[in-house]
């Protein structure tokens, strides 16, 4: 591969690991599937590793949680013994379900602390007797549940947005 390529392709690798950083999901994660997805043959373990200058055993780690967002897929070689992988090209579907499921994960704690916040209110409105701020909690804490019920219908139909992106 020529210069010019490599620095496209460690440049496309850099800024798709920084967009799934700042989504929270690990850098080394997305570098992984960014080599996969733009590299045209399958890669293995040793090379990914090389290639993004990780340890094999870090690849490992990364590539069984790429595994189970079903972002890769292995592919068979005649005539070796090791396993090569491939990136699953619909981008689209892998991001859509990535995010669907981050976005859900943090809902549901969301709704687990307003659940035990709002339990908390209750006790304190009958103890200290200051209804002005309980109540005030009260309606702000109903506006965030409202959000997050608006949130759960999003993410439901999240597959409508997918069907978008489609050609």
């Amino acid at each position: 591969m020529d210069k010019k390529t490599v620095e496209i392709r460690d440049k496309f690798i850099e800024a798709v690991g920084n967009m799934g950083e700042s989504l929270g999901i690990s850098r080394t994660v997305c570098q992984i599937y960014a080599l996969l997805y733009i590299n045209p043959e399958p890669l293995s373990p040793a090379e990914i590793g090389r290639l993004l200058a990780v340890s094999k055993g870090n690849v490992s780690i990364n590539m069984k949680k790429l595994e189970e967002w079903n972002a890769v897929k292995k592919v068979w070689r005649k005539g070796y013994a090791r396993s090569f992988y491939t990136a699953n090209e619909d981008i689209e579907g892998v991001v859509l379900e990535r995010l669907k499921s981050g976005l859900k994960k943090r809902l549901d704690q969301m709704k687990s602390t307003l659940t035990e916040l709002k339990d908390s209110i209750k006790s304190l409105s009958s103890k200290s007797g200051d209804k002005k701020i309980s109540k005030y909690y009260s309606t702000s804490f109903t506006r965030m549940e409202n959000l997050l019920i608006q949130s759960d219908l999003f993410l439901e139909n999240i597959n409508l947005f997918k069907s978008l992106f489609k050609k």
